[in-house]
Order: structure tokens, then sequence, then C-alpha cells
């Protein structure tokens, strides 16, 4: 279970756990007089757990600070001033860490350890020993005489638990890459035991009479620390470097080996300055290192990805090339040494303008890229197309300094989307000449119909009236799959259509049949959808013309116009007689006009009827949706 997970309360016990048992083992090891450790690691813990966990889990520090003072033997006044110090000193340090924007708490360059040294260890340590210190003085527990040396003492302790039990902590919560490998680990353990035992000669003056010749320096554990830089990087180089903190600590507090001095303040400094400089020495080898490993890193990984399937260009701000892969001297024929000091304008054709390629210079300046399909031309001569991918490399300053120029090949691309497109073309003949030889056919059929309605009309004359009403509406949609038939089924014009109506019209009543359609005349394109109710609407309107004056004045015309909206085409219909007011037959029933009323469009078509004189004028307007005007007329 991660430690995220566990119930609030929990982690601020633990918190408060860890922070107790660490204080309470600086006071037995590391502490002169039993109150102030020469190295603290429960400032290192505390401000680690305010950088990983959140502020929240402050008050399990001051819970463990408060039980540590409490232990000492303080009073509760002292000892919660003691303890809001320690705490308010960690929160200073993160306050000021995550202010920081350049701050990593994964601490992966030297400056990183630089920010964690200048804004945590130094005013953390200071504000915790300033509320520390001058609380226990006040109440006594501290001699005010000792001030200067309890301050400088419990800075440097606290100082000391952050430059390396922070670093530990943040560290080691990542990945150690350099010790996947299990023979890494018996180097690390064989590299801490050395450690260990140069340690134990140099601070605890192990073998003193052996090596009385010898004279013990802090130097002697620097090979150490340099071989875990080396080998181990920043993992195993800050285990070597608590590892010799610790047994410089001890050396310190027991006045033995290499740090012993009669004077306390005189072991405190040097064994803070011997820990920091090394501390400093040795992780920035680590990092100069590591950060060389990842550089050597990302240099294998770019020189892999530069020689891709994709022409690659480096070139200068000013577009000259400084180097090409194996995959542009595939593509484009030249050689890395024939182009580099060129310019790319040499792969140019004839296929562009030269404001194409200023317009294309301004964008990669303006917005850092630019992409297009551009026509360059081979060694060879060969022109193909290209697509291509510009790119500005710009520095800290935002100043552009190089362009990366990626093209690829897309001839073939080109090719096939050509014969796709050829082969959808060639689907859709085939597909709309099966389509007209239907409509053909079933145009054909209702011609049969129709004539056997006209042979059973001859032989009961009774019927004449009613078969031709139904002959009309047969024929009419017979003439819709006529036009169709010949043209695709986006196509059916409405001049054509109403033409062919009244020439059926016509043919069926015996009666003339006038169309007017102007011969400078955009025509109008009928949806597929509505075109056999506009055809059925039209036939009943020319039928009902005939049948209500047309055929007993022998007067009916069609007339077609632009209406006075936008795309919208008037069909006007004429005859001699008068609109009936059905004063005289209320109830009467025109099932013609009820077809044309259940057959008209929602929207795009309107009908009018009015009496002009001794006419009675019929006008159908359709506008879109129901139609279209036609772009390119033939």
């Amino acid at each position: 279970m991660k430690i995220q997970n566990l119930p609030f309360a929990l982690r601020l016990l633990g918190v408060a756990a860890v922070y107790t048992v660490l204080a309470q083992l600086a006071l037995k090891f590391f502490s002169l007089a039993g109150v102030i450790g020469t190295f603290w690691p429960a400032s290192g813990w505390a401000l680690a757990v305010l950088l990983l966990g959140g502020t929240r889990l402050a008050w399990g520090i001051f819970a463990g600070a408060l039980v540590s003072e409490l232990m000492l033997g303080l009073a509760l006044p002292a000892a919660a001033a003691s303890a809001g110090g320690a705490t308010l000193g960690a929160l200073l340090g993160n306050w000021l860490l995550r202010r920081d924007a350049r701050f990593n708490p994964d601490l992966d360059t030297l400056g990183d350890y630089a920010r964690l040294t200048v804004w945590a260890a130094i005013p953390a340590s200071a504000l915790s020993a300033l509320a520390g210190i001058g609380s226990m003085t006040a109440t006594g527990s501290l001699s005010s005489s000792d001030l200067g040396r309890n301050m400088v003492q419990w800075v440097i302790g606290d100082a000391l638990g952050i430059m390396l039990v922070t670093p530990l902590l943040l560290i080691w919560r990542q990945d150690p890459g350099e010790l996947k490998d299990r023979r890494r680990w018996t180097e690390a353990a064989l590299l801490l035991g050395l450690t260990l035992l140069a340690g134990q000669l140099v601070f605890q003056g192990w073998l003193t009479q052996e090596l009385d010749s010898f004279v013990l320096k802090g130097y002697w554990l620097l090979p150490m620390a340099f071989w875990a830089a080396v080998r181990l990087g920043p993992h195993g180089a800050i285990l070597v470097l608590c590892t010799i903190s610790v047994q410089a600590m001890l050396s310190i507090h027991d006045n033995t080996g290499f740090l012993a001095h009669p004077d306390v303040q005189t072991r405190l400094v040097d064994g803070w300055f011997f820990v920091t400089f090394s501390w400093l020495m040795i992780m920035f080898l680590a990092l100069l290192i590591k950060g060389y490993r990842h550089a050597e890193s990302d240099l294998r990984i770019a020189a892999t990805a530069f020689e891709c399937q994709e022409g690659m260009i480096v070139t200068d701000a000013q577009m000259r090339i400084l180097r090409t892969n194996q995959s542009f001297t595939r593509i484009m024929g030249y050689r890395n040494e024939e182009v580099v000091g060129q310019t790319t304008a040499f792969m140019r054709s004839d296929r562009h303008p030269s404001s194409f390629y200023e317009n294309a210079w301004r964008t990669g300046q303006e917005r850092g890229v630019w992409n297009d399909e551009v026509w360059h031309r081979r060694k060879n001569g060969e022109v193909f197309p290209q697509w291509l991918t510009c790119t500005a490399v710009k520095n800290e300053d935002g100043v552009i300094t190089n362009y990366v120029v990626t093209h690829t090949d897309i001839s073939y691309r080109k090719e096939r989307e050509a014969q796709e497109a050829a082969a959808q073309v060639a689907q859709l003949a085939q597909r709309d000449a099966l389509v007209r030889e239907v409509h053909h056919r079933i145009k054909n059929n209702l011609q049969g119909i129709s004539g056997l309605l006209r042979l059973f009309a001859q032989d009961n004359p009774q019927t004449t009236e009613a078969i031709n009403q139904v002959m009309g509406q047969i024929r009419s949609i017979a003439v819709l799959h006529g036009l169709q038939g010949h043209a695709s089924m986006d196509t059916v014009r409405l001049c054509e259509l109403t033409s062919a109506i009244a020439a059926d019209v016509q043919s069926v009543w015996q009666t003339p049949i006038a169309v007017d359609i102007p011969a400078c005349w955009t025509p109008g394109i009928v949806t597929e959808k509505e075109a056999v109710p506009i055809a059925l609407v039209l036939n009943e309107l020319l039928v009902n013309a005939v049948k209500h004056g047309g055929k007993t004045h022998g007067h009916v015309s069609v007339t077609l116009r632009k209406g006075e909206e936008p795309e919208t085409i008037q069909v006007d219909i004429r005859n001699s007689g008068h609109l009936r007011s059905n004063t005289d037959r209320p109830t009467a029933h025109h099932a013609g006009l009820q077809l044309v009323a259940s057959l008209m469009p929602r929207e795009g078509a309107r009908l009018t009827r009015e009496q002009r004189e001794n006419e009675v004028l019929t006008r159908l307007a359709i506008s879109p949706p129901v139609l279209h005007l036609e772009k390119n007329p033939a």
C-alpha cells in the first residue's frame, strides 16, 4: 500500500514518530550537552516531509518536536515554543523553495542543491535556533552566557540535517538507475564497508598505535566518495557522504580522531566546513557525471532519430545547410558534402511562386513551425511531391539559432490517391449507368400500364375521365423516370420536368398547352427526394387547368420565370375560366386539389390561385431546399 493512500491521521502519527526517534538518536550520539545536537537529522526529515507530502503534515512535525522537547524535561511553554520554531523553520524552507520555479525536488542539478542550502538549510536553521535557543534560555534551561555558542551549534546541526537527510530522502525516492545491475550492489556494499573502515580510522582513532607513522586526514575518505560519484551516481554518492558525515559528527561528539580539539566551537566549525565542502564537491562530481551520461544518451537517441526514414536537414538561422541525413541523400540524390553551406533554394521546382517560399519563411520565423505540401526537384531533375515541415530551434533568449527541416516523399501516396479517385469515378459512372437503366425500364413499364388503361377506357367510355386522371398521374411519374434515365438522378431540371409533363397531359387530354421558358435561363435542379411529389403536383395542376377551362376554351399556358426571392422559380399556369366559390356546393369533393395539398413539401414550395379577368392563374413558387439553381448549366 502506498503511503499516500493511508489515512491522514495515520500519516501524521508516522511523521511524528520518525521525528521523535531521529531527535532522540541525535541527542544520544550527536549532542555535547544533551540538549543541542551537532547533527540534527530530524530537520532534514521535516523538510523532506513537507516537500513530498504537503504542508498539512506540518502538524505531525510539531507533534514529534513537542514530544522530543518534553522528553528533555522542558516546561510545556518552552517545549511548545521550541517545537513551533522547528515547524516554522521547515515551513519557511518549504515555502522559499517552492517560490523558486527553478527548484526541482528530484535534485537533478547542482543548482538544486545550492537552492536547498540557500533557501532552506540556512533560513530554516536560523529560525528554528532563534525559537529553540530563545525559549530554552528564557526558561533557564540554557545559560544566557552561552547564547552565541548555542545558537551556532543549533544552526550547524539543523543545517547539516537538511543538507544530508533531505537529499538522501529526495534522491532515494527515485529509481536508482545506476544500481539496477546486481553487481553494482556488491560494489556498493564493498564501498560502504571501506568507507566505514576508513572513517573509523580517521574519526574514531582506530589502530592509532599501529598507524602512528601515518597522519590521519579527512581526505583519506575522498577516494571512496569519488568512487561512489563515478560508479554509483547520486544515489551512491549521498550514501557515502551520509556515512562520512555521521562519523564526522561522532568525532566531534567524542572529541576523537581527525576533528579532535579542546575547543567545542573549533570542532563544530571544522566539522561543518569539512562536511559542507565534501558534500558540495562530491555531489557536483556525481551530478556532472550524471548530466554527461544523460547528454550522451540524448545524443545517441538524437543520432538514431536523425537517421530515420524521413529526410532531415539542419540549417543555421539563415537557412544555410549544416548537415543532412542518409534519407535526404536517398530521397533527393544529393550527398551531404554537396549541399553543406548552401541554402535550400536548389531543391525548388517551378510549381510554386516565390511568394510561396517567402510566406513559408515568414511563418517559420513568426510561429516557429511551418508545414505544407511542396513540389521539389531531385538531383536527376525529377519533380515530385513532398510533405515538408520546418521547425525553428531557439536559444534560452528566444532567438532562432537553427532550423530543422524534415521532408517525406509522398509520391506513392499521391499516386494511390489518384488511382483511388479514378476508381471511385469509374464506380460512380457504372452505378449511374445501372440506375439510368432501371429508370428507363420503370418508364417503359409505366407507359405500358398507361397504354392498357387507354384501351380499357376505349372499351368503357363511361370511365374515360377517371382513367385519364389516373393515366396522367402514371405518365407524370413515367416522365420523371424518363428524365432520370437520361441523366444523373440529382440533375432533374424543373424546366425539363414541366415541359415533359405538359406534353404528356396535352397528349392524354388532347388539349394544347403552351410552355414558355426564357432562352437565357439558369435551370433549377429539383432535389431527388422531392422529384416525384413535384412531378405529381405539376401533373395535377395542369390536368386541373385543362379540365376547368382549358379543354372548353382551348387555352392553357405554362410560364417559368425567376421569382422575387433569391433562387426561387415561379411556375405560372393559366387557363380560361373562373375560380369556383363553392357557395352552391360547399361540400363538393375536389380530389385533385386535396392530392396537391398532401403532396406539397412542407417548406420550399408555395401554391397560390387567383382570378385575373377571365383567366385563372395558378402559381407554384419553388425554392430551397426543394430546388437549387444549377451552378454550371451546359
